[in-house]
C-alpha cells in the first residue's frame, strides 16, 4: 500500500478460478491410481483424495490433454521404479510443469530440477512418496498464487493531497400529498439521531506518468462505481470510513500532472456509531456491525493539507 493521506478504495472483481475438466481430470486420476495401486511400500502416504486433486491441478495447469496423458505416463513409470526414457513422456513432465516441479524441489530430495531430471531418466536415487509428494505440493502451491486474492478493501486508489473534509448530517423526511396535490415534507423530531452522514470531500490525485490515459481511466472506474451503486471504502489518514455509497465525483484537469476533484459519500448512521480502534492505530468506522480485521498494516504519513480541511484524527 503506497503512502498516502487518504484514498478511495474500490471493490474488485474476482475471475471465477479456473476449472478442471472432470472428464480429463478423471482419466489422469486413473492412471496415476492404477500405478500407486502396485506401489506397496510402507511409507505410502498418498491417499486418493490427493491423488484427484493432482490430477486436476495437471489437467488446469497442463497443456493440451495429450501432452497430460504422457506426463501422467511418466509419473506412473516414476511410481513403478522405471527409468523415463521416452523423451515425449520426459519432455512432457519437465517442460509443462516446471513451475510445479520446482517449487517442489525441497521435498522431493533433490537439489536442482537438472538433478532430478537425471535420476527420472536412470530410475535411480528416487524416494517415490516424497517424489509425488512434493509434486503435488507444488501443483497446490501454483494453484494458490494462480487465484487471485484481493484485499479486504480492494483496490487503492491514493489521494495525495485533501484540501477539504466536511460532514453532513441528515434524516429522512417524509412526503404526504394532499387533497389539492401538492407535496409537504415532514421532518423526524430532532431528539432523532440523524441517519445519514454525508462526506464532502475536495483533493488531488498526481498522474505520475503523464499520461491522458491514465485520467480516462481512473475516472471511468469511479463513474462505473457511480453506476452500480456499491460500496467502497474511504480513508482519510488514519480514519476508515467503511461502506460508503460515492454520490457525485467532479474531477477537473488542472495540469498534465494533477487531477483535481470535488466528491460526496454518503454512509447510514446508527444510534451509537460503531467503531474499531486497531493495533497500529487505524479507526475503522463502520454502520454495518461485523466482524473486523484491518488489513492495513503500513503507516501512513499526514501529507500535506489545505487550511479548509477539517479531519476528525
Amino acid at each position: 500500500m503506497s503512502k498516502t493521506y487518504a484514498a478511495f478504495y474500490l471493490p474488485q472483481e474476482v475471475p471465477d478460478p479456473e476449472q478442471p475438466d472432470e472428464k480429463e481430470s478423471q482419466s489422469l486420476f486413473k492412471t496415476l491410481a492404477g500405478a500407486w495401486k502396485n506401489y506397496s511400500s510402507s511409507d505410502n502416504k498418498i491417499d486418493e483424495d490427493d491423488l484427484k486433486d493432482m490430477a486436476r491441478n495437471m489437467n488446469i495447469q497442463g497443456g493440451t490433454f495429450f501432452a497430460q496423458k504422457y506426463a501422467a505416463g511418466a509419473l506412473s513409470k516414476i511410481i513403478n521404479g522405471e527409468p523415463v526414457t521416452n523423451q515425449t513422456m520426459l519432455d512432457s513432465l519437465f517442460n509443462m510443469y516446471a513451475p510445479a516441479l520446482n517449487a517442489g524441489l525441497a521435498q522431493t530430495g533433490f537439489n536442482s530440477i537438472v538433478e532430478m531430471k537425471n535420476a527420472v531418466q536412470t530410475g535411480n536415487n528416487i524416494n517415490v512418496p516424497n517424489f509425488i509428494q512434493g509434486f503435488s505440493n507444488g501443483l497446490s502451491a501454483i494453484q494458490e498464487i494462480s487465484i487471485e486474492k484481493p484485499s479486504k478493501y480492494g483496490e487503492e486508489i491514493p489521494i495525495d493531497v485533501l484540501t477539504k473534509c466536511e460532514f453532513q448530517y441528515e434524516v429522512m423526511t417524509s412526503n404526504n400529498k394532499s387533497d389539492n396535490n401538492t407535496t409537504t415534507s415532514i421532518t423526524k423530531p430532532v431528539a432523532n439521531p440523524p441517519e445519514f452522514v454525508i462526506i464532502k470531500i475536495s483533493g488531488n490525485i498526481k498522474n505520475r506518468n503523464s499520461e491522458l490515459w491514465s485520467v480516462n481511466d481512473f475516472t471511468e472506474k469511479i463513474n462505473q462505481i457511480i453506476k452500480k451503486n456499491v460500496y467502497i471504502t474511504f480513508r482519510a489518514g488514519k480514519t476508515i470510513y467503511e461502506n460508503c455509497i460515492l454520490n457525485s465525483f467532479n474531477p477537473s484537469i488542472i495540469n498534465i500532472y494533477n487531477l483535481g476533484f470535488d466528491a460526496q459519500l454518503k454512509y447510514l448512521y446508527e444510534d451509537n456509531l460503531y467503531f474499531q480502534s486497531a493495533n497500529n492505530g487505524f479507526r475503522i468506522i463502520t454502520p454495518q456491525r461485523q466482524d473486523l480485521k484491518n488489513d492495513l498494516a503500513e503507516e501512513v504519513n499526514l501529507g500535506i493539507r489545505g487550511a479548509n480541511t477539517n479531519l476528525e484524527q
